[in-house]
């Protein structure tokens, strides 16, 4: 069981990790390019493979990284907000018959899920979230982040977590409820 969980939760892991480091990138071209931050692009700088982006001060470069980090940090949080939501309202054990029943006559009863899949997903995202909370918390001691945008993930990551945790706590009370 412990292995199926844990295959889960490498499986569901890829999605998300593959959405950070894209919000990442396009986050910090977009911000280069609307902000008009002069850069360079080095092929294969990074490893002998991966290009790097240069910016030709610092000041550029902090700002760039600021709209990134602020990329990164609200794919995430987008992310485990859709998976809590799904959670909260299309959660099998707890879904409202009503609800079910309109999903029903829509032939949408696929948004409907099952534990097992969605707290794997939402275990997976908010540890995402608060891998980027604690990158742009080191970002900050180091100069490089704004402490607002700190303060504001912490705050963020915080209440979703409160969520998933209260989420929770209705499932095993469920569960209690008909043992």
């Amino acid at each position: 069981m412990v292995a199926k969980s844990l295959t889960k939760l490498i499986d569901e892991a890829i999605f998300p990790a593959l959405t950070l480091v894209v919000a990442k990138m396009l986050g910090l071209l977009l911000s280069a390019f609307f902000l008009n931050l002069p850069f360079e692009i080095k092929a294969k700088a990074i490893f002998g493979i991966l290009p790097a982006i240069n910016f030709l001060n610092v000041s550029n470069y902090i700002t760039a990284e600021n709209y990134s980090n602020l990329a990164m940090f609200l794919a995430a949080a987008i992310g485990a907000t859709f998976v809590l939501i799904r959670a909260y309202f299309f959660h099998e054990s707890h879904v409202h018959p009503n609800l079910q029943a309109k999903l029903a006559a829509l032939n949408l009863e696929n948004i409907i899920a099952p534990s097992y899949h969605l707290y794997h997903q939402a275990l997976i995202w908010l540890i995402f979230v608060w891998m980027t909370v604690g990158f742009l918390v080191v970002s900050t001691f180091l100069k490089i982040t704004y402490p607002a945008i700190s303060v504001v993930a912490f705050i963020l990551a915080a209440n979703l977590s409160w969520i998933f945790a209260i989420d929770v706590e209705k499932e095993i009370e469920i569960t209690k409820t008909y043992q």
